[in-house]
């Protein structure tokens, strides 16, 4: 049976494209580019301690493997709706057992290449995923809902970072920074809270208009004492004035009590 013109041509482009494959095992060169690291698996030594950085090295034909990796920064985003992102929002329990769901990104580099793949393999960003989950997990643990929701959320995103940088970096991962970004709560949570967070507010203010009103009858009883005490002067120096009797001239005269208290 004749084969057709069709049939020729593909049977010449399989042929081809295998003689390229063979071809390119006995090419001893490899091009590295730039943000790239060739993690180079040789049958006789296994995987060699030094990545090839950018630029052509040559390397031993057939008995050689090598290996990309992206050793720019990196990051591995939880998100919803976003196709671009590793997964949705995370969800962790506060220590009072509120649910807080996070957008996170990790923000990381390759740092040490064939450590990551001893370690974590190729597809190694399914491996680091389930620890950053895992930490966020446990460190959100340590906090109430409520100091999460006030103050205390950026100490949390602190402590997970940190500890991140401890278990990565023993794979050949640098952690650059870990953001947790639009934390959200329950919606009761949030009522309840902003309804706490009013009364408080309300019975500062009455505490200071008391305290204020304190303040201010201090301030009569003081000056109420103050001009009694000047009222209680003046009529002692009456008493005792030897000219006593001139208080009643004073009608006559037009003395003052201010004169006679200054004599």
């Amino acid at each position: 049976m004749q084969k057709t013109p069709i049939a020729k041509w593909v049977i010449l482009a399989l042929a081809g494209g295998g003689l390229l494959l063979f071809l390119g095992r006995l090419i001893p060169t490899r091009f590295v580019d730039n943000g790239q690291n060739l993690v180079v698996f040789s049958w006789f030594e296994g995987v060699k301690p030094q990545s090839l950085e950018p630029g052509f090295h040559l390397v031993t034909p057939i008995v050689t493997s090598t290996y990309p990796f992206d050793v720019k920064t990196q990051a591995l985003t939880w998100k919803d709706e976003d196709s671009a992102a590793y997964g949705a929002r995370l969800v962790a329990l506060s220590q009072d057992g509120q649910e807080i769901r996070s957008e996170v990104t990790l923000q990381f580099r390759v740092v040490d290449a064939p450590k990551v793949f001893n370690t974590l393999g190729l597809e190694y960003i399914d491996r680091i995923a389930p620890i950053v989950r895992s930490v966020i997990i446990s460190e959100t643990a340590a906090f109430s809902a409520q100091d999460l929701y006030s103050t205390k959320r950026p100490i949390l995103q602190a402590q997970i970072r940190e500890k991140l940088v401890n278990y990565l970096e023993p794979f050949g991962i640098s952690v650059l920074d870990l953001l947790l970004r639009d934390v959200s709560f329950d919606p009761d949570f949030v009522q309840a809270i902003e309804a706490k967070t009013i009364a408080e507010n309300q019975l500062a203010q009455k505490s200071f208009e008391i305290e204020q009103a304190r303040q201010d009858a201090r301030t009569t009883i003081a000056q109420a004492e103050a001009d009694a005490g000047r009222l209680k002067a003046k009529a002692n120096a009456l008493t005792n004035n030897p000219q006593y009797l001139d208080v009643i001239k004073a009608g006559v005269y037009g003395k003052t009590l201010d004169v006679l208290v200054t004599k």
